[in-house]
């Protein structure tokens, strides 16, 4: 899964790669036509989409296409060409490219779905362990905490007692409050700093509360969705269970 850190890191070192590698074959320029360097950019893009994700191989594609005219098709240092053959070189650099980008994002896609299946086996597991409750519920938080864009977690039984908490939290009751469903829904674009309360139910019976801080960046619909199934699969453990244990 491609987080926003690797995304906006490969978004800026790509078109700086794409512009340094338009410099570096300068000295080349006049040996061969410029359409022979579209190659290079084109594997430099691949390997953007490849390791930044969709946005990534489309600003390196961009980026690309752009200093394989500037620096390397005549004339020379001017976004302007002479050449049929430049101009053509420059349309298949760009539309390369973006297919690059655009097969990038599905595969960014394939991988998000994976994880997040990974991750909830990983959850589940952990919450149908033979330990106490509040190990099982602080054992799934944590993992989580982990591979998920949040800050802190924490879970409260019917009573309103912690059972299990992680990461940064806050002393008070959340203020703002979604329901699972809300969670998951396009108008949310990220979690709040000073945290969501989310009621968890089983069977229409409420069983207690799941917390979530936000990280400070926008939290993805992949996200919020694993937080929806971890806060079902957390209530399915607290409506099990005779008596909740605070801790």
């Amino acid at each position: 899964m491609h987080d926003r850190t690797e995304t906006l890191f490969y978004s800026a070192v790509g078109p700086m790669a794409a512009l340094l590698l338009g410099v570096a074959f300068m000295p080349l320029r006049g040996m061969t036509p410029a359409s022979n360097f579209s190659i290079a950019f084109l594997v430099l893009t691949i390997v953007a989409g490849e390791l930044g994700g969709g946005w990534a191989a489309v600003t390196t594609a961009l980026t690309s296409s752009l200093s394989l005219d500037f620096f390397l098709t005549q004339p020379y240092l001017r976004l302007s060409m002479y050449a049929k053959d430049d101009v053509i070189a420059f349309i298949g650099m760009t539309v390369c490219g973006l297919v690059a980008a655009a097969f990038a994002a599905r595969r960014g896609e394939g991988v998000r779905a994976q994880r997040q299946l990974v991750l909830l086996r990983s959850v589940l597991g952990r919450l149908d362990q033979s330990v106490p409750l509040a190990s099982r519920v602080a054992a799934a938080l944590a993992e989580c905490h982990e591979r998920l864009p949040v800050a802190g977690l924490r879970v409260r039984d019917a009573q309103d007692r912690v059972i299990a908490r992680v990461g940064r939290t806050s002393s008070e009751r959340s203020r703002v409050r979604l329901d699972l469903e809300l969670l998951q829904a396009e108008t949310v674009l990220s979690l709040p700093l000073d945290g969501a309360l989310i009621p968890l139910a089983m069977e229409g019976r409420q069983v207690g509360w799941l917390e979530v801080w936000g990280a400070g960046a926008r939290s993805g619909l992949e996200t919020r969705q694993t937080l929806a199934a971890v806060g079902r699969a957390i209530a399915a453990a607290l409506a099990a269970q005779p008596r909740s244990v605070s801790v």
